[in-house]
């Protein structure tokens, strides 16, 4: 089981490495993993925001959890160039191999008559989801629909899972999740106790060249190697060495025995109307911040405008401090899907910058109102 501080941080739910230690106490590696999120992720993971409100019409009817996998290896594949060259041995051991994939990784199994045991779909981004979607438009085909388990984040797009039976859909809770679906696919065969973990086709570059576009991920993973008590292997030998992941043979993770069908613990997930429901006590809770973002946001347009505006330092000090109320926090970031002002609650707005000031206050305030106008009209349409 992972630290109580992993999920604790890839949530964004704390902007102070103090606040954090505050809530989830403290451990041996929450100074690293807290340098690592404010480094590699900006101190913004974005696990949590859902600007399109796809929570409202995601179809899942179960949240849960894995059961036990004690005793057992997974492996996590990826689509990597390591990956390609070793499906004729995995065709092999399929049966004695537990295997979690992505939707792009299930395109790679299905094309050599491989079904995984878990898919998970996970987006960093609203665009990464967006581009996903239109991928599986465009490419006419559905992974998913063989899948026997689907695990997928609120935030997913719902023609994304248009082929998935509500039966083998479900929504992992809590997800341990900084928002690569890698590091989430581990945590998730951690938490459920394997006892081996491998990777194959998570390469990230190759052994002299890591591609620093995956710096996050890499060192996340490398982090997680010090968090769970599975054994860490990478299978794929022609990929980036990752820090704590020793190189070994993909036929380690093979079972002696056929393996049974991966089983998920699940209880009634929150239905639509409650799901509105929660959405209106959100939007009720922040009704004075709204109204005052308005207000702000018309100082900033008029500034915008040239007008000589007095007032601009304590508007952006003001949206600034509204960070330390963690419950008004967690509903602009969870609640409205802003992006704009919970990064400026982590990189800070010079306020030196004096008329120039109208350019970080209307990206922030235009945001949470667009978005709060948009959650309003949502929960009336879903309403009725």
């Amino acid at each position: 089981m992972l630290p109580p501080f992993f999920r604790a941080i890839g949530s964004d739910g704390y902007v102070t490495s103090e606040e954090l230690r505050a809530a989830v106490g403290e451990h041996p590696q929450t100074h690293e993993a807290w340098s690592l999120y404010r480094r590699s992720f900006d101190g913004f993971c974005e696990t949590g925001l859902d600007p399109q409100c796809h929570r409202f019409v995601h179809p899942a009817t179960a949240v849960g959890s894995l059961s036990s996998l004690a005793g057992e290896a997974v492996l996590v594949f990826g689509a990597g160039p390591s990956a390609v060259a070793a499906l004729p041995l995995l065709a092999r051991m399929r049966e004695r191999t537990r295997l979690f994939t992505s939707p792009r990784g299930a395109e790679v199994l299905a094309a050599h008559g491989l079904v995984p045991d878990l898919v998970l779909v996970e987006h960093r981004t609203v665009i990464d989801a967006h581009y996903a979607a239109r991928h599986s438009r465009d490419a006419g085909s559905d992974p998913l629909r063989t899948a026997p388990l689907v695990a997928a984040d609120w935030r997913t797009p719902r023609s994304l899972l248009a082929g998935v039976a509500p039966e083998r859909l479900f929504v992992p809770e809590p997800m341990p999740t900084w928002g690569l679906w890698p590091a989430t696919a581990v945590a998730l065969a951690a938490d459920a106790g394997a006892v081996r973990i491998g990777l194959l086709g998570i390469d990230l570059g190759t052994p002299g060249r890591p591609d620093p576009t995956f710096a996050p991920l890499a060192g996340l993973l490398g982090l997680m190697t010090r968090l769970v008590t599975a054994d860490p292997i990478d299978c794929g030998a022609s990929g980036a060495r990752k820090r704590g992941w020793r190189v070994g043979p993909l036929d380690e993770l093979a079972a002696d025995r056929a393996l049974g069908p991966l089983r998920v613990q699940t209880r009634l997930a929150a239905s639509i109307e409650e799901r509105v429901i929660l959405a209106r006590h959100t939007r009720d809770c922040l009704a004075p911040i709204v109204d005052r973002a308005r207000h702000i946001l018309a100082m900033g347009v008029r500034a915008r405008g040239g007008d000589r505006v007095n007032g601009l330092e304590n508007a952006a000090s003001e949206l600034l401090s509204w960070c330390w109320d963690r419950e008004t926090r967690i509903h602009l970031q969870e609640g409205l899907g802003l992006s704009f002002l919970p990064r400026l609650w982590r990189t800070g707005v010079d306020l030196a910058l004096g008329p120039a000031l109208w350019r970080p206050i209307v990206l922030a305030t235009h945001e949470l109102v667009g978005q709060a106008e948009r959650l309003d009209g949502l929960v009336r349409t879903v309403a009725a």
